[in-house]
């Protein structure tokens, strides 16, 4: 019986692990969601929740009446508009160890970027690439609209 309570034990707690991990690959949650908006993780298309977690390297995308609203985890917040495909290409922030990163990929569609922690620990650390140029932010707002881009 004793054996079989520590088992049970070392069950709960390899499971509680594994969830709080999963949730560390969280780097944002949507937090607004008009029409139809979808998230593409890997090769799984999945239509977007409010508090649907955010990682590297999802693909958003909005629908032509759809638009979404992201607070990231340095409270950095990103809002897409219509017809809108972005790529989060490379996320990073640790305010103990200052790292902060934040690369994004906008191949159609509008966005508005508004800062948070991560532009203020490094005023290069964030830019936004399109398929004609790429921008840096070193103020605290900034949009962008990708006409024609991809339509994959």
């Amino acid at each position: 019986m004793y054996h079989g309570l520590l088992f049970l034990l070392f069950l709960m707690v390899y499971s509680c692990t594994c969830a709080f991990a999963a949730d560390s690959d969280a780097v944002g949650r949507v937090k607004t969601i008009n029409g139809p908006v979808y998230i593409i993780r890997g090769a799984e298309q999945s239509a977007a929740k409010i508090d649907m977690k955010i990682v590297r390297n999802d693909i958003l995308l909005t629908g032509k009446q759809g638009s979404m609203g992201i607070v990231f985890n340095d409270n950095s917040t990103l809002s897409l508009g219509p017809n809108t495909k972005f790529r989060l290409a490379s996320y990073e922030f640790n305010a103990l160890e200052k790292k902060a990163g934040f690369v994004g990929q906008i191949r159609r569609g509008t966005m508005v970027y508004l800062s948070g922690l991560i532009a203020r620990m490094n005023a290069d650390a964030t830019r936004f690439e399109t398929p004609v140029a790429v921008a840096g932010v070193r103020g605290t707002k900034l949009a962008i609209k990708v006409e024609g881009g991809d339509n994959e």
